[in-house]
């Protein structure tokens, strides 16, 4: 589990970017991935990425789950929207005045999927990829905000008579 920074070009932003996360449904699992890289490497969540330009919550929602996971999903609603942002260690001696630098900002929008098809394969964000039950959910999901999400998720498709 680490946070150090990478290549990556949304390291120090001058501006948040829009995220997805992507809750793929098949019947009673949820899809989930270990990132393999910063933010949260080595954290089991769901998954997600970068919007590009010109697509669609749901096309992008879509992209993402098939290039980490080989899995093709149609997307069907919005389940919330969360910030994530990483910042910088303090400086040690720093008083309060002393704002950490912001290392990734998202503004992260939830996504309900369907699976439609395929089976998991770690790809581009991914270390390993996977379908949980619940309690697997619960042992695997460890990083608070994401584990909301994930509870969030599991409520929603309960209240529909899904889950």
């Amino acid at each position: 589990m680490s946070d150090q920074p990478s290549a990556s070009p949304h390291l120090y932003p001058d501006q948040p970017r829009v995220g997805v996360g992507v809750l793929v449904w098949k019947g009673d699992q949820l899809l989930l991935i270990r990132r393999a890289k910063a933010p949260l490497a080595g954290e089991w969540c769901l998954p997600g990425g970068s919007q590009e330009l010109g697509e669609t919550l749901f096309q992008t929602a879509a992209r993402e789950v098939r290039e980490e996971t080989a899995i093709a999903c149609r997307p069907y609603t919005v389940l919330t929207a969360v910030d994530g942002i990483t910042r910088d260690p303090r400086p040690q001696g720093a008083g309060p005045e002393v704002e950490p630098r912001v290392r990734f900002h998202f503004t992260i929008v939830e996504i309900m999927a369907e699976y439609t098809g395929g089976e998991p394969q770690a790809g581009d964000d991914a270390a390993a990829a996977l379908w949980a039950d619940r309690a697997a959910c619960e042992r695997l999901v460890t990083w608070p905000s994401i584990k909301a999400v994930v509870d969030l998720g599991w409520a929603a498709r309960a209240a529909t008579g899904r889950g």
